[in-house]
């Protein structure tokens, strides 16, 4: 009797987990992209103070030659730096995608064959129904216990809404 609606539930369930694991994938390879260019940028930084330095140890000490090229390369890795922290720096985060909406959360699909019936259909039928559903609280699993009380929420929820309606 709740093998529908536990299938349901659990199909549900199973999307949402999906879109959870994709949406934490979304975030770390973002996280990893960041972090990746932020590295390359600290080591072009790294490597531009270094060659600066030994730029700057050139010039003073024979004041002729490797200066000019040992500068062209410090100031090409300072460039690159500059550029590779812009870039990091000028990514924006990805935000979550929507959720995608609980199907279970739909009565209507649920209910669809239930909406047919009269009030003494429903009263012969809700005899039977309180049968299973005690048997159900005595005897049955978890899953069946749970998928007995999600079933019990939406009827009454479709039940109030009804009933407001008609006192409207």
């Amino acid at each position: 009797m709740f093998a529908p609606l536990l299938g349901v539930i659990r199909a549900d369930i199973d999307r949402q987990a999906g879109w959870a694991r994709e949406e934490a994938r979304r975030q770390i390879r973002y996280a990893v992209l960041i972090g990746a260019i932020a590295g390359m940028g600290a080591l072009a930084g790294l490597g531009a103070l270094t060659v600066g330095l030994i730029a700057l140890h050139s010039w003073l000490a024979p004041q002729v030659g490797s200066l000019a090229a040992l500068g062209i390369i410090g100031a090409g890795l300072l460039l690159l730096m500059l550029i590779l922290f812009l870039v990091a720096f000028s990514l924006r985060r990805p935000g979550l995608k929507t959720r995608p909406p609980l199907q279970v959360a739909q009565p209507a699909t649920l209910f669809a064959t239930a909406a047919d019936l009269s009030a003494d259909q429903a009263i012969t039928g809700g005899k039977d129904s309180l049968r299973l559903a005690s048997d159900t609280v005595r005897e049955g699993t978890r899953p069946e216990l749970l998928g007995a009380l999600a079933l019990i929420a939406i009827a009454g929820v479709i039940a109030g809404r009804r009933l407001r309606r008609r006192q409207e």
